[in-house]
């Protein structure tokens, strides 16, 4: 058995996965622990689905999926991002909604007065009444939502429960929230549903629809190798086992390599963690509860698939057909992101429903994202209280850790926590927190 320290005297930590979770906690523990990030792909998995997209004589990084946050909701997020040094920009992702017809229901663009982003109709959306219906009851449902955000009982509620009860208006929920909630949490109608009430209003009047949406100026290749500093990669090391072994943890690689640690940080999806367990059953039976959905992405230049031509679009383009459980939702990257502008149309498109032509797809992902209902948040709140008992030594980290939707932001949150109960200090705090 290798010794629990290096030869500094720092303790040995494995964080076990490498998306935005996996990532901060190594950056946030590397400078009190002799940190090992193991990845199962080849790249660090912010960045293992990226692809390069060659037009017009330049060639550019595509994120696959994209990235993106706001103010108001993403303050751990977008902390760290300046602490490290990543250069933000807006993005706009006004949208224009159709159905399975090509028939447009809302056409909306953006535009931005100060610092606010205001939202206005776009094309025949000025002269279709059923638009001017959406865009009432949406102002309705806002400022309902807002009036409501901080009232007891809401996370007794299930999201749909509460739209009903809210006498939400339907055309607006069915045109518009509910396609726009599928897609910002990766998964069906019925999931963004099943959420609980009080975390989806906290989303959804965090200032996202007035204080715009905003990305990484140059991608995750430029955001990972900042987190990477000072820490040990292994990359193409998928992990198959983490069990107790005296007074360390031995994690097994599913090569055979065996390594111990006295402390390891998991920060893969839920169910990939339990499946790695063993002398943890407890936590394994938790981690069961944690529902999830898998999406697939696609990449593309195909415009086949809009109901109008490109030029006069909004960036993002909602196809949500009646009677179907997702929205299908392409987003224009060469609008939306700065990098790609002067790069030939290309699109990125969630759930793609309809054919995508062969010959002008770059690249289809598949993945998967955790979905919270009211019986998983109870199950974190268990999972949490584990992290507390004395002498752990074993980290869950990640989106479905924390008391949000399951985004970027709860993925830090995720690692800041477990950072302050091994007592790291975290920069971008003006108190440090103590080892509890």
């Amino acid at each position: 058995m290798d010794s629990g320290a290096d030869s500094q005297g720092k303790p040995r930590l494995a964080v076990i996965g490498t998306g935005i979770a996996g990532l901060s906690a190594a950056y946030l523990l590397k400078d009190d622990h002799q940190v090992t990030v193991f990845e199962s792909q080849a790249r660090a998995g912010m960045g293992a689905h990226s692809v390069d997209y060659a037009s017009k004589g330049i060639t550019s990084r595509i994120d696959i999926p994209l990235r993106i946050f706001c103010h108001g909701y993403y303050d751990n997020l977008l902390a760290l991002y300046d602490h490290i040094g990543v250069e933000i920009l807006t993005s706009d992702h006004s949208g224009i909604f159709s159905d399975e017809t090509g028939r447009v229901l809302l056409h909306y663009g953006n535009f931005r007065l100060g610092s606010v982003h205001l939202s206005h109709l776009k094309g025949n959306s000025w002269l279709n009444p059923a638009a001017w219906t959406i865009g009432l009851q949406s102002r309705r449902f806002f400022a309902r939502a807002k009036r409501d955000v901080s009232r007891s009982g809401l996370a007794e509620l299930s999201f749909g429960e509460y739209l009903q009860q809210s006498g939400a208006g339907r055309e607006f929920v069915a045109t518009v929230l509910l396609p726009m909630m599928s897609v910002t949490c990766t998964c069906s109608y019925q999931a963004v549903r099943d959420y609980p009430a009080d975390l989806m209003l906290e989303y959804l009047t965090c200032g996202v629809h007035e204080l715009g949406i905003m990305t990484a100026a140059k991608g995750v290749d430029d955001i990972v190798p900042r987190m990477l500093v000072d820490v040990e990669l292994q990359t193409n090391s998928p992990i198959a086992l983490v069990e107790p072994d005296g007074e360390q943890l031995r994690v097994v690689t599913k090569a055979g390599s065996t390594r111990h640690f006295d402390q390891v940080v998991i920060a893969a999806q839920a169910h990939q963690a339990a499946a790695m367990l063993a002398g943890f059953e407890e936590r394994r039976v938790l981690l069961g509860r944690i529902p999830f959905e898998r999406s697939s992405m696609s990449v593309h230049s195909d415009q086949e698939i809009l109901p109008a031509p490109v030029k006069g679009l909004s960036p993002v383009n909602y196809h949500v057909p009646r009677d179907a459980e997702r929205a299908e939702v392409s987003v224009d990257l060469t609008k939306a992101i700065a990098r790609l502008s002067d790069q030939e149309t290309v699109f990125q498109t969630w759930n793609p429903i309809r054919r995508i032509a062969p010959n002008r797809e770059l690249a289809r992902v598949e993945f998967t994202r955790p979905t919270v209902t009211r019986d998983s948040r109870k199950a974190v709140i268990a999972l949490r209280e584990q992290h507390c008992q004395p002498g752990n030594r074993l980290w869950l980290c990640g989106s479905y850790m924390t008391e949000k939707i399951p985004l970027l932001e709860a993925a830090v949150d995720s690692s800041v926590a477990v950072a302050g109960h091994l007592g790291a200090a975290i920069p971008w705090k003006t108190d440090t927190p103590s080892a509890v």
